[in-house]
């Protein structure tokens, strides 16, 4: 996150001068909130990028459990039907087809790294009793 973030502070405050001195706003209103509009979407995308590097560096997807993975989806699946469907700006939609170019990586890191069978699910034995998962201590008498 410190590097991609020391990339993107640069690259957010560039856009934002190129923004003042090459395109035309209404006032600095109008400039101060298309700014930062395009910072929240810069931040969003660096959000995103952290898991990419997590399942690399450990050849393997057990970091991003499958339910986790599937709300990912359904999440990028409803927002390119409103990219579609509603009326909205340039930046926003590229945004949302954004999110489709890191959801497509995911896929491929689940296609590449194998997934290991033997490894305990963490999400779903957080829902069993603790008691239940530690053996039964007898007292010797």
């Amino acid at each position: 996150m410190r590097y991609l973030a020391m990339l993107l502070y640069p690259l957010c405050a560039a856009g934002a001068l190129y923004s003042l001195l090459y395109e035309p706003h209404k006032g600095w209103y109008s400039w101060a909130l298309h700014s930062v509009v395009n910072g929240v979407y810069a931040f969003g995308f660096l959000l995103m990028l952290p898991q990419l590097f997590v399942n690399y560096r450990l050849r393997s997807v057990a970091a991003l459990p499958w339910r986790a993975f599937m709300y990912k989806a359904f999440n990028t699946f409803i927002d390119d039907v409103f990219a579609f469907v509603i009326t909205m700006p340039t930046a926003h939609r590229v945004a949302c087809f954004r999110d489709d170019l890191v959801f497509l990586v995911y896929l491929y890191q689940r296609w590449l790294y194998p997934v290991d069978k033997t490894r305990t699910d963490t999400a779903a034995s957080m829902d069993e009793n603790p008691e239940e998962l530690e053996p039964i201590k007898q007292k010797d008498d």
